[in-house]
Order: C-alpha cells, then structure tokens, then sequence
C-alpha cells in the first residue's frame, strides 16, 4: 500500500496478522519480531485471540518498514510516535535524521503552506528551515493558491495579502479547505478592524505584515505559537497587542488631575501604563538592533503590550468610576 494513501484518513477495518504484513510489505516473521521484540504496535485480540490490526498499525508498520529500508535502526525508531516517524520520513536524509535522533529525537514538523510573494520566496523558505516547520507547499498568487495547493496535505496556512475586505475570508478559507490546513495566519498592510475582528473570531492569527523577511520569518514562529529557546529560556509569543489607548501627553494630563480616591489608584495606573508603554518601545528596539537575540526582545516586548492594554481598560474603569475626565485617544 502506498504510503500517501496511508496518511490519509482509513476506514475502521481490522485486519489479521497475514493481510496487515501484506499491506505494510513485511514478512509475518518480520511482523512477529517488531511487535513482540520492539512493540511497534499493539494489536488487538479477537475473541479466538487472534491478533488484529488497526488501519492506523497498518500506517505505522508501513512506515517503520520505510525507514529501516533507508537505514534506521528498529530499535532507534521503534519507540517514536507515528507523527514522529512521518516526519523522519518526510525529511528524507538518514544522516540529518540520525543527528536529530541522537539529540533526544525528533518533533513533528508542522507542515506548512506559505502564500504570497514575500512569504514563498526562496529566502524566506531559507529562514524557516530551522525552525519546527516544513515547508510542504507555495503559491506566489493568492488567487491562484486553491487550484496550485489542492493537492498539498498541510497543518497550517500562512499567506500575505496587501488589503483585507469582505473577499478575502471567502479566499482565505478556499486556500485552507483546498490544502486541508487547520491553522491560519494572515499578513496585511490596510485592512478595516471589522475584517480583522472577524478574522481573528474565526479563530485566524491576524498581523501586520512587513517587508523584513527575517522579521516575517519570526512573526510566523511567533503568531503559530511554535517554540522557540533562546539563551534557554523557551519563548512563545502570542499574537500582537492592540496599539496604545492613549500617548504619554494624555496620561500626564491625568496624573495632574485631582482626585478623591484616597488610595490614588487613577494616579498609580496612568503611572503603570505610561511604564509599560515605554518597555514595549525599549523591547522593540532592542529586537531591532540585536539579530541574535530578536525573539526573546520581541516576546518581551508583546507580553508587555498585553499587559499595557489590559491596565488601559482598568484606567479607563477608574475614571469612569470617579468621573475623572478621559485621557484623549491616541489618532
């Protein structure tokens, strides 16, 4: 059986030992000594005890069997989940895979479709090798993406787009539902908050996209939650803050602002979020100027814009609480 039709979803059938080793392209002895010896599967048991095979055991022997024909060791491999052996196979080098098994084994790479001009370039494809993705397929034309991915099996969508409108969550889902993808992320540069409150209810991770690939590289890391360590300490950023309620002159306006709240709560907040804002652009810059340390800053640099913006909606409570006049919005 071949291995594409494999990963695809399979019927509840069951299977005895003879037709399972069949499929998988094993000998039953070979069969006998992975089961028993290794524990590549556990089937069950009929009710006359015969062993029967799951169409997930038949995915998974037909794998393992790949894998030892490129040169892995059954006992190296055979403790690895099945997403795990998909991945080895997919990556498609023994001796890349060995170095990784010899780290502490492998992660599933997450397979990934990247749509748009900047994101299916070369060189971005380059920045995200590193990374947890694989790079399973790519569209220069988002219009063109659901007929050129049809035929991709991907986790996740990524696609640029310069302008969001009504159009474009039609076109956004037909490039998911054609590339199977259950996650997506969308990059634009204008774009009404209506569009992206819709987007992001729909469960879309939503940014502003920009023209450095390095920095794309890192939002598209960040934005689908992947993992990353930097200096040992493990970062995952979520998508980005709102942007600042409220610039720094109208918060000083409401620290002069007398008040009849003994414990000077509006004072103290105003304070706060005056703080928080200048971290956030501190993080900002140091992520800029510092290539290899650039995630962590910019983690940084969201978990307080989190923060900023939660601490804005508590002023904004407060003064509404203690008839306090509102700081003016930022344009």
């Amino acid at each position: 059986m071949d291995l594409d039709v494999l990963a695809r979803p399979q019927p509840t059938g069951l299977y005895r030992s003879g037709v399972a080793a069949r499929l998988a392209g094993i000998p039953v002895e070979t069969l006998r000594v992975w089961e028993r010896r290794h524990g590549v599967v556990r089937p069950g048991l009929s009710e006359g005890r015969q062993r029967l095979y799951s169409a997930s055991d038949v995915r998974r022997l037909t794998i393992v069997k790949r894998l030892t024909d490129m040169g892995h060791s059954i006992g190296v491999i055979a403790p690895l989940s099945t997403e795990a052996l998909t991945a080895m196979h997919a990556l498609g080098n023994p001796s890349e895979v060995s170095a990784l098994e010899r780290n502490g084994g492998l992660k599933l790479a997450s397979r990934t479709v990247l749509v748009g001009p900047l994101l299916s370039s070369a060189k971005m494809a380059g920045m995200l090798s590193g990374s947890t993705f694989s790079v399973v397929g790519s569209c220069a034309n988002p219009i063109d993406a659901a007929v050129a991915l049809r035929e991709v099996d991907a986790d996740n969508l990524i696609i640029e787009l310069p302008i969001l409108i009504d159009d474009s969550i039609a076109l956004i889902d037909s490039i998911k539902s054609a590339c199977s993808a259950t996650r997506a992320v969308v990059f634009y540069r204008f774009a009404p908050s209506a569009i992206i409150r819709r987007l992001r209810a729909a469960g879309v991770a939503v940014s502003r996209s920009t023209s450095d690939v390095a920095e794309l590289a890192s939002m598209c890391l960040s934005l689908l939650g992947q993992p990353s360590a930097i200096a040992g300490i493990p970062v995952t950023l979520t998508s980005p803050p709102a942007a600042p309620m409220f610039d720094d002159r109208a918060l000083m306006d409401l620290l002069g602002v007398n008040s009849n709240v003994f414990c000077e709560c509006p004072r103290q907040l105003a304070e706060l979020v005056m703080n928080l804002g200048a971290f956030e652009r501190y993080s900002n810059d140091c992520a800029n100027r510092s290539p290899d340390d650039a995630l962590l800053h910019r983690g940084l640099q969201h978990t307080t814009g989190h923060a900023r913006v939660m601490l804005e909606a508590a002023l904004v409570r407060v003064a509404i609480a203690e008839g306090l006049p509102l700081p003016t919005r930022t344009n």
